[in-house]
């Protein structure tokens, strides 16, 4: 799927399920969702003879913990194909990849709408600011923003985030 369509599936999605819990949505597709002491990672999706599971960090506040829901949600609904037969731990993410980028894309635009964005903007918030307001990292709300902008907002941007701020 190209960038410039996730906020148009996300939207979908929000329709189909009825919810913007990550939680839930996970529960209507039946995608087990497993806690794991990892050391690097902060989540990871797989596909276990053909059953998809979601393993995250059990040391994620609330808020990390539904942003990497998300993230992995994003695996899940872009790129099954693309998920590992098996789980390993040291399997750590090519940051710089195109599926990365994507599914942090489908996770900005779950938990941060377009109306809130254009909403802070207009009170002359800093990004930092917004951030904090929304309970989300710095770089997610930056890659809101880029999104925004591909899809023609012109919205004023510090710099573009790397795409391994959850790694």
């Amino acid at each position: 799927m190209y960038a410039y369509e996730i906020n148009s599936f996300v939207q979908k999605l929000k329709k189909k399920f009825r919810t913007d819990d990550p939680f839930e949505i996970a529960e209507a597709c039946s995608i087990n969702i497993r806690y794991k002491d990892f050391n690097d990672l902060k989540g990871m999706y797989t596909v276990i003879q053909r059953c998809p599971y979601i393993f995250l960090n059990n040391s994620l506040d609330e808020h990390m913990e539904k942003i990497v829901l998300f993230h992995e949600l994003g695996h899940h609904f872009l790129h099954r194909h693309h998920a590992v037969s098996a789980f390993r731990e040291n399997g750590l993410y090519d940051m710089s990849s195109r599926l990365e980028i994507e599914a942090n894309i489908f996770a900005a635009n779950f938990i941060i709408s377009d109306e809130d964005v254009i909403e802070n903007v207009g009170y002359g918030y800093t990004t930092e600011q917004v951030a904090m307001s929304m309970c989300v990292p710095h770089e997610m709300l930056l890659i809101k923003l880029n999104d925004m902008n591909s899809r023609g907002c012109k919205l004023n941007i510090p710099f573009i985030p790397k795409s391994d701020f959850l790694a």
